[in-house]
This record gives C-alpha cells, sequence and structure tokens, in this order.
C-alpha cells in the first residue's frame, strides 16, 4: 500500500493518473485525516494547500498533479464499527469524465481492473463519446486510428489501470469520412444512405 508523503496518515490501494495528472485514487484513513485532505485540496499552496500528491512505498516515488479541484469528484464509504482500526473511512477520487463522458468535448477515462479485457468497453465508449455514428465491424480499423493518433491510449497504474479517450472534432469526422471513401471503412447497403448523409454534414 502506499504512503502519501504530504498526509501520513493516508495510505493509497489503488493509484493511476495522465501524464502526471490524477484520474483516480482509493485512499484509506480516519476520517479526520480524509477529511484534512479534501478540505486542503481547495486550498492554495501558500496557505496549507495541497496541489499534488506524493505516493511512496519502496518501489515507488510518484507525484501526481491536483489541478482544480473541480474537475475532481468523490465516493466515500466506511469501514464497520466493529473493526481493529476504529473509523477508517474510504475515499475515492476520480476525474469526472471517468464516471460521466464529456459528450461535448469527446473525452473520457475508462477504469479497468489489471487483468480487465478492455476491448468491449473501450468501443462502446468510443461510440458513446463520438457524435457520429460508428458500425461495429468498423471497431479494429477505427480503433487502430484512434491509436496512431494518439487520441485513445492505455494508462498503467499502481492496481489499476485507465484507457484515455480525446477525440478531436472535425479531424475525426473527416478522417472517417476519408476513409469511407478510399473503401477502408465498408458500408452495407442498408448503411448507405444514413452514413453518408452523417459524414455529408457531420454535426461537431
Amino acid at each position: 500500500m502506499l504512503v502519501i508523503d504530504e498526509l501520513h496518515d493516508v495510505f493509497c490501494d489503488a493509484l493511476v493518473d495522465d501524464d502526471g495528472w490524477l484520474v483516480f485514487a482509493s485512499c484509506w484513513g480516519r476520517d479526520t485525516a480524509i477529511q484534512e485532505l479534501l478540505a486542503r485540496m481547495t486550498l492554495p499552496d501558500s496557505i496549507g494547500g495541497l496541489s499534488k500528491l506524493t505516493f511512496l512505498d519502496d518501489a515507488m516515488n510518484r507525484t501526481v498533479g491536483i489541478g482544480n479541484p473541480d474537475r475532481l469528484d468523490k465516493m466515500t464509504g466506511r469501514m464497520p464499527k466493529a473493526n481493529l482500526f476504529g473509523d477508517i473511512v474510504h475515499l475515492w477520487l476520480f476525474d469526472k469524465t471517468a464516471a460521466t463522458p464529456d459528450f461535448v468535448n469527446r473525452r473520457a477515462y475508462l477504469l479497468l481492473l489489471p487483468d480487465q479485457d478492455e476491448h468491449a468497453a473501450t468501443w462502446s465508449l468510443i461510440k458513446s463519446v463520438c457524435p457520429l455514428p460508428l458500425l461495429d465491424y468498423w471497431q479494429d480499423a477505427v480503433v487502430n486510428v484512434c491509436i496512431r493518433n494518439g487520441w485513445l491510449k492505455g494508462i498503467k497504474g499502481y492496481r489499476i489501470n485507465a484507457v484515455s479517450i480525446d477525440l478531436p472534432g472535425e479531424e475525426f469526422g473527416a478522417l472517417l469520412g476519408d476513409m469511407i471513401r478510399q473503401g477502408l471503412l465498408e458500408l452495407d447497403s442498408d448503411d448507405n444512405w444514413t452514413m453518408a448523409t452523417a459524414y455529408r454534414h457531420p454535426d461537431f
């Protein structure tokens, strides 16, 4: 379990960040320590606030930025009172787009257990974030394009992983339109009229 250097009474059993910015952290601590963490995240550094957290163990020393705390959401739970450790709170801190995609900006995170197969869930999330219709038999081609362009990337974390989806606006629709015209994305006859209309007049 990781120790948080800035708050030694708070511990972390799962963590993932995206280029140094917090995506998800599962933290444990006494109620007072968890409340201190949440309160200091809203304050500037000059008066004891926390703009970053440093997670430590024998093999790891990772500093993760918090950024604007309004981008984060939280869930909390408590261990049963009859336990060996006292009043222990379990806190999940996570980027809001890990729970609800940002459909306007076409961004989302997908949280995954280390042994979880991400393919089906990733494709489902891409389809929900993309404002244009995507056919299921396009999956391999579209996913590969997203990976090549950096719009889809896997993130390895500590005991939890993530997939980041960040689709551009007009560029993504234009690229798919080009792939259709080049025959790289095929259309069944029933799809032709609907898809042709959607990609001729993309609604971004």
